[in-house]
C-alpha cells in the first residue's frame, strides 16, 4: 500500500548530479509511496530535485545539536518528522542518498517484522575496520569496542522497519548519539551506535540481511559485482538486488550506474 510507505533521506550539500541516480532509479523501480529528503542551505539545484516525486524539507538544527555531523543529525530529523506524522506510515526506509540506487521497489520484499538491517561483506569485522573501530572507540569507549569488535559490520546507511519498531530504533539511536565530543574523522560515528544496538541485544526483533539478500552493500566486497543481461547488479545469490549501496567504491560500476540513471529517458 504505497500511501503507507515512506523513504527518508538526507541530501545536505548535494547537487542534482549527486541525487539524480537515487531519484530516477527509485521512480523506475515503481515506487509510489512518499519520499522525503531533508536539505541544507548548501543543497543546490532544488528546482530540478523538486521535479521528482519528492517532498523537500529544509533542515534546521535543534538546540544542542549544533556541532554533530549530518550523518548523526539525520536521526533526530527523522524522529521529529515521524512524531509529527502520527502513525500513518506502516513501513519506513531510512537510506543514504548519494551512493544508493534502486533496482526494484524496496518495499516489494518480504521484510521481517521489526528492524531490518544490512550486513557488509563477511570477511570484515568491526574490529578489523579502521573506520568503525575509530568511531566506536572515540564515541563509545574501549569497553564498547571490545563488546562488538568481533561482529560483522552492519551498515547504518540502510534500515527498514515498521512504524513502532522504527520509532524505538530512532529513540535509541538519538539517545546514543549524544553527548557528542567533536573530533577528527567522526562524521560516520552514527554507525558505532547503530552496531552497538544491533549486536548487543538492545533492539528487539532485529533481522540482519547479508549481501545475498535485498541490499547489496559493496564497500568491502572484493570481487567485481556481476550484472545480468539487462544491466541489473546481482547480489551474492545471483539475483538483482533491490538496493545497491556504496556503488561508488567500484569505479567501473559507478560510471555505468551514473550513465544509466543520471538522465531520464
Amino acid at each position: 500500500m504505497p500511501g503507507n510507505q515512506l523513504v527518508l533521506g538526507l541530501a545536505a550539500g548535494y547537487h542534482y548530479g549527486d541525487v539524480s541516480p537515487f531519484l530516477i532509479s527509485l521512480e523506475r523501480a515503481g515506487y509510489r509511496g512518499e519520499l522525503v529528503l531533508f536539505v541544507s542551505k548548501t543543497t543546490r539545484d532544488l528546482d530540478r530535485i523538486n521535479k521528482h516525486n519528492v517532498t523537500v524539507v529544509p533542515l534546521s538544527r535543534p538546540v544542542g545539536l549544533e556541532e554533530i555531523p549530518y550523518n548523526a543529525l539525520r536521526y533526530f530529523l527523522y524522529l521529529n518528522y515521524l512524531k509529527s506524522s502520527g502513525s500513518r506510515f506502516k513501513q519506513i526506509l531510512l537510506t543514504d542518498v548519494r551512493d544508493v540506487i534502486f533496482q526494484r521497489n524496496p518495499f516489494d520484499y518480504p521484510w521481517a517484522n521489526g528492524v531490518n538491517c544490512a550486513l557488509e561483506a563477511g570477511h570484515m569485522t568491526i574490529g578489523e575496520c579502521p573506520h568503525n573501530s575509530h568511531w566506536t572507540r572515540e564515541h563509545l569507549g574501549q569497553k564498547a569496542w571490545r563488546a562488538i569488535s568481533h561482529h560483522r559490520i552492519s551498515c547504518s546507511g540502510t534500515t527498514l522497519a515498521d512504524h513502532d519498531s522504527m520509532m524505538a530504533y530512532l529513540e535509541d539511536m538519538t539517545a546514543g548519539l549524544t553527548p557528542f565530543k567533536p573530533g577528527k574523522r567522526m562524521a560516520g560515528y552514527d554507525q558505532a551506535v547503530h552496531n552497538l544496538l544491533v549486536h548487543t541485544g538492545r533492539l528487539q526483533d532485529v533481522t540482519l540481511h547479508d549481501n545475498s539478500g535485498p541490499i547489496l552493500t559493496l564497500g568491502y566486497v572484493r570481487r567485481k559485482p556481476e550484472k545480468d543481461p539487462d544491466g541489473f547488479v546481482l547480489n551474492m545469490a545471483g539475483k538483482p538486488a533491490h538496493m545497491v549501496h556504496q556503488y561508488d567504491r567500484k569505479p567501473e560500476l559507478h560510471k555505468a550506474l551514473q550513465k544509466r540513471y543520471c538522465k531520464q529517458t
